[in-house]
C-alpha cells in the first residue's frame, strides 16, 4: 500500500511540476490581454492613451467613460427650440455612413468606417439665430472644442454614432464624437454632451492647455499612417488620402 501511495505522490508531483513549468514558459500576457498604457499609473478601466495597433486611443482627460443610461446630449445657446437628446433619441435621424481618416498632430493617421448624421440635422431642429456663427462643444470628460458653423456644414462632416460598423467604443468616443476629416484629431471631439450656438468663437482645451491653433486644419507635410506601418507619406493638407485609399464620390444634394 506504502508503495502504491508513494507513486500517486510521485505522480502528482510530476503532474504539478509540468503545469508550473508551462506556466512559467508562457508569456505573461497574451495579445488578447495587452492594454497597450501609455501612462501605467492611470487605472487600466480609464479610457487614456494607448498605442493599439491599428488606431491609437487619446484622450485629454482619463475618465471612467460614459453610461448611456445617464447621458445626454443638450443642444442650445442662440437658438430658436432648444433641444435634448437621449442615446435612442440619435438614431431616429437619417443615417449615413463614410470611411475618412484621423489625422493626429502626433503625424500618425488612422482609417475607419464612421457612421452617424450630419449636423445639419442639429441645425434644422434648434433653428439658431443667423448671427450665431460659431458652435462650441464639451465633452463628458471636462474636453472643450469650437468650430465655426460654416465648418460643420461641410459634407464630409459627421455626428458619429458607429464605427467600424459597431457602436462607439468608450475608448472613441462613445456614445457621440465628431468626426471632420479636414482637421487634426484634436479637433475631432468625443463624448459629447453639449453643443452651443454662439455669435462669438470660443477657445478651445488645447489653445488653453497647449500649444495647438483654434483652427486645427491640417497643413502639408509628412503624415505616418498605421496601417501601412508608419512608413512616412506626404500630404498637401486638408482632409488626407494616400495612394491605398478610395477617394468619396461626390456628395449627394440636399433634398
Amino acid at each position: 500500500m506504502s508503495g502504491l501511495r508513494s507513486l500517486l505522490n510521485r505522480r502528482s508531483f510530476l503532474r504539478v511540476f509540468s503545469l508550473s513549468a508551462i506556466a512559467w514558459l508562457w508569456p505573461k500576457k497574451s495579445a488578447g490581454t495587452i492594454n497597450f498604457q501609455n501612462n501605467k499609473n492611470i487605472p487600466a478601466n480609464y479610457v487614456q492613451n494607448r498605442d493599439v495597433p491599428g488606431f491609437y486611443i487619446r484622450s485629454a482627460n482619463p475618465f471612467l467613460g460614459v453610461s448611456a443610461q445617464e447621458w445626454g446630449l443638450a443642444v442650445g445657446g442662440m437658438v430658436k427650440t432648444p433641444a435634448a437628446f437621449g442615446y435612442e433619441d440619435l438614431f431616429g435621424f437619417p443615417m449615413v455612413s463614410q470611411v475618412s481618416r484621423l489625422k493626429c498632430v502626433e503625424c500618425w493617421s488612422a482609417k475607419a468606417k464612421w457612421e452617424g448624421f450630419r449636423f445639419q440635422e442639429l441645425v434644422d431642429r434648434v433653428q439658431p439665430d443667423p448671427k450665431a456663427k460659431y458652435v462650441t462643444f464639451k465633452s463628458a470628460d471636462s474636453y472643450y472644442e469650437s468650430y465655426a458653423l460654416e465648418e460643420l456644414l461641410r459634407p464630409r462632416v459627421l455626428m458619429v454614432l458607429r464605427m467600424n460598423d459597431q457602436p462607439l467604443s468608450k475608448d472613441h468616443g462613445f456614445p457621440l464624437r465628431l468626426i471632420a476629416p479636414f482637421k487634426y484629431g484634436y479637433k475631432n471631439v468625443k463624448y459629447i454632451t453639449q453643443i452651443t450656438f454662439t455669435d462669438t468663437r470660443s477657445r478651445n482645451y488645447w489653445a488653453d492647455y497647449g500649444p495647438y491653433s483654434i483652427d486645427g486644419t491640417i497643413q502639408p507635410g509628412i503624415d505616418h499612417p498605421l496601417d501601412y506601418e508608419k512608413k512616412p507619406l506626404p500630404i498637401n493638407g486638408g482632409e488626407v488620402f494616400h495612394f491605398f485609399d478610395p477617394r468619396p464620390a461626390s456628395p449627394k444634394t440636399r433634398q
